[in-house]
């Protein structure tokens, strides 16, 4: 980032001390939206990897649920076998 010597404010006519305090203003409120917006934009990733995770977990237990069915659909249909 450029970064710009030391000014000395004592020394600056009065309408190039407004502009440095402008500036200055300016740069500190621009800092300030951006931790705004990087804190908005953490808590958006937070919650997409909360719906992932629930979604995936609700995945996962489907398949689960779905594997137990065929097991007991095959269990069923092979009541004769000596299961070991």
């Amino acid at each position: 980032m450029f970064r710009s010597r030391p000014v000395n404010i004592s020394k600056l006519s009065p309408l190039r001390l407004g502009f440095v305090i402008g500036y200055r203003r300016a740069r500190h409120k621009a800092r300030a939206e951006m931790r705004d917006v990087a804190a908005h934009w953490e808590a958006e990733v937070v919650a997409l990897q909360n719906d992932y995770h629930e979604i995936a977990l609700e995945v996962h237990r489907d398949h689960y649920d779905r594997a137990l069915d065929e097991a007991i659909d095959q269990r069923a249909m092979d009541a004769d076998i000596v299961l070991h």
